[in-house]
This record gives C-alpha cells, structure tokens and sequence, in this order.
C-alpha cells in the first residue's frame, strides 16, 4: 500500500524448480528503473538465508525461546503483582473511608454538644484574664 508510509520492497519470482529446506528470499538487483532501496535499517522484508535444520539455527531459536518463555513469566509475575497490590490499596481505601464516615458523626455529634451547652462562655475570656 504506498499510502502507509511505508516504501515497497521490489519482489523478485523464484526460479521454477529451485527448492531447498532452508527458507530464503532472494532478490535479484534492481534494474536502473526500479526506486532506490530503502534506507539502511528499513529493509523489514528482506529475510537472509537460513538453514532451519543447522545446529546454529536451532540454537538462535532455543535461547530466543528461552527468553520469550522468561519474559512471558515476568510479564504474569508483575501483573499478579499489580493485581495484589491493587487488592490492599482497595482495602486499604475502604478502611480510610470508614475511618472518614466515623470521624465526620463524632464531628457532628460534638458540634451538636456545643450547642446544646448553656453559656458559650468557655469561648471568650473571663473578664479582667489576660490570655497573652
């Protein structure tokens, strides 16, 4: 699609009868008309030749495993981490909103004391004390 941004490898047919165990995209070179090659760095598509059955192949790919199975791993422990933590924050939060309701009806019943006393004479100063 050359409306993704994204340059278009020239593809190049396979020679008929040619099949080998190793999996290969060839290209050819370009002729002088084709447009320029990518930019080093870009060429996604183009694949080397691999021989899938050669001891060095199957060792790239037993450590890659190796590390996508570990990464894998620490990926669930850290989400299991996150969904503990997340359990003791939500109760932690529950147990602060309760400890809010609590103080808040000892707030209004003190208030409600206050007011009921005779004299609010316990908020100014006596006559003649200093308070300095």
């Amino acid at each position: 699609d050359p409306g993704d941004g994204q340059p278009t490898p020239p593809t190049s047919p396979e020679p008929p009868g040619s099949s080998s165990p190793s999996s290969c995209s060839t290209r050819s070179p370009a002729p002088a008309a084709a447009p320029a090659a990518p930019p080093p760095g870009k060429e996604r598509g183009a694949k080397k030749c691999v021989d899938r059955f050669s001891p060095e192949y199957r060792q790239r790919r037993e450590r890659n495993n190796i590390a996508v199975r570990k990464s894998r791993d620490k990926a669930k422990r850290r989400n299991q981490e996150m969904q503990q933590k997340l359990l003791e924050l939500s109760a932690e939060n529950e147990k602060l909103h309760k400890k809010i309701e609590q103080l808040t009806r000892d707030l209004t019943s003190l208030r409600h004391f206050f007011k009921q006393l005779p004299s609010a004479s316990f908020l100014q100063p006596a006559a003649g004390t200093d308070c300095r």
